[in-house]
């Protein structure tokens, strides 16, 4: 080899390596628009290979060339979609109308003059047996509009389905053909919105459709679905009440027959109807008997003191006054007895007065269920939750949706961060490759 091509293959090679090391020269740190300028132009080539013969010829090998993933990318992601959403929202997305409608679940209740002078414990009585709705009856409201149960009531009087498939509707927005009852539900969902102020228990129902008819159609529907389930709640809490309180008026009912029994039973044991009275007629006999006895005894004080004790007269009265003193004795008896086991009027008044006691308090009680029973049925009547519908649905004139101009920035504006995002992530782990 001369001198002068040893020189020439010198200097490619020199120049070979500075290349080199220009390529393999990382980003410094801040560069953020060097990486910018490779993901929006082109991606890193790998370094020029150096090929040298035996004879010492230098050759370069091209390097490989990539197409610009980063570009294609952005054509398929960002680009196409944008252009096919404003294409859509402007010649193909049919409008939609909306029927916007707010109410609460109200209980109206009446409350009687005889109501305000109960007793504390009459009071206690109305309040366990009086169903009020609660604040969470917004909820449970709210959930129903959003759940199947709705769709399935919806349905007996209205044809959801042909609604939802109108002709003015475009192939995205209506109701795919052949819906399952699941699909129909994914998709009122999607056209019917529930919102609730927590503090003040109100809703507000939005219904979307395609005609303005059948917003306003769904949103009565909605409204009168609603007050039907409120009414229906509030008639199974006053059904319950009436339960409760017609179990206690037959559980104090069956008090006072036990009650009766037991005192037929002793009755006959007794043979007694009244023992009261009983124990009044013998000691009013008894009384008589002590007064005629006292006479009897100032006659013999008078009579010994002028005749003889041997007289006839005087022996008759002591005969009657001992036969007074054993009848004195008899009735004593059976008023009370110290003897164990004796059969008086006083023991069989105490068994009598405890079973009275309790014919009594069983009778009361049964006065008072019938009492609370009777309540209960009034306000049962009285009651009734209804939808107080303050902002009622009105026919729409203007379709609100979609919103063509908002959602054809978006979209794109939307695709682009998203495509941004994975870009730098791709270019980042593709920097530090090589």
């Amino acid at each position: 080899m001369d001198v002068k091509s040893k020189a020439t293959t010198d200097e490619r090679r020199a120049e070979l390596a500075t290349a080199e090391q220009a390529v393999a020269s990382p980003v410094p740190s801040g560069g953020a628009l060097a990486l910018v300028r490779r993901i929006i132009g082109r991606r890193p080539s790998p370094p020029p290979t150096i090929i040298e013969d035996s004879q010492g010829t230098v050759a370069v090998a091209a390097p490989s060339t990539r197409p610009p993933v980063y570009l294609i990318s952005f054509l398929l992601l960002v680009v196409a979609p944008a252009f096919a959403a404003a294409v859509y929202f402007a010649f193909l997305a049919s409008d939609q109308y909306v029927a916007e409608t707010r109410f609460a679940v109200r209980s109206a209740q009446i409350e009687s003059l005889g109501d305000k002078v109960k007793s504390a414990l009459s009071s206690i009585t109305v309040a366990i047996t009086t169903p009020e709705m609660s604040g969470q009856d917004a909820y449970i409201i709210a959930t129903y509009i959003r759940s199947r149960a709705i769709v399935d009531d919806l349905s007996k009087t209205l044809d959801l389905r042909a609604i939802f498939r109108r002709p003015e509707a475009d192939f995205w927005a209506r109701l795919k053909d052949n819906a399952s009852v699941e699909d129909l539900v994914a998709y009122w969902q999607g056209m019917v919105s529930v919102y609730v102020d927590a503090p003040s228990g109100v809703l507000t129902v939005t219904v979307r459709a395609f005609r303005g008819e059948d917003a306003l159609a769904l949103s009565n529907a909605v409204i009168a679905a609603s007050e039907a389930l409120a009414n229906s709640v509030s008639a199974r809490a006053r059904d319950d009440a009436m339960k409760r309180a017609e179990s206690e008026v037959r559980r104090s009912e069956a008090k006072v027959v036990a009650a009766l029994n037991d005192l037929r039973a002793f009755r006959d044991k007794q043979g007694l109807i009244d023992p009261v009275s009983a124990a009044t007629s013998t000691g009013a006999l008894l009384a008589g008997v002590l007064a005629e006895r006292i006479k009897l005894q100032n006659n013999l004080f008078v009579a010994v003191r002028a005749m003889s004790e041997d007289a006839p007269t005087v022996q008759a009265l002591k005969t009657r006054l001992e036969g007074l003193d054993r009848q004195i004795d008899d009735l004593k008896s059976k008023l009370t007895s110290n003897a164990a086991g004796a059969a008086t009027i006083a023991g069989v008044l105490s068994q009598y007065e405890q079973l009275e006691l309790q014919r009594v308090f069983a009778e009361n009680l049964y006065e008072m269920a019938q009492d609370g029973l009777e309540r209960a049925r009034q306000k049962a009547e009285a009651q009734n939750i209804y939808v107080s519908v303050f902002v009622p649905p009105a026919l729409p004139q203007e379709a609100r949706f979609p919103q063509r101009l908002s959602l054809s920035l978006l979209i794109p504006i939307g695709l682009a961060i998203l495509w941004g995002i994975f870009a730098l992530i791709g270019a980042a782990i593709d920097d530090h490759r090589y």
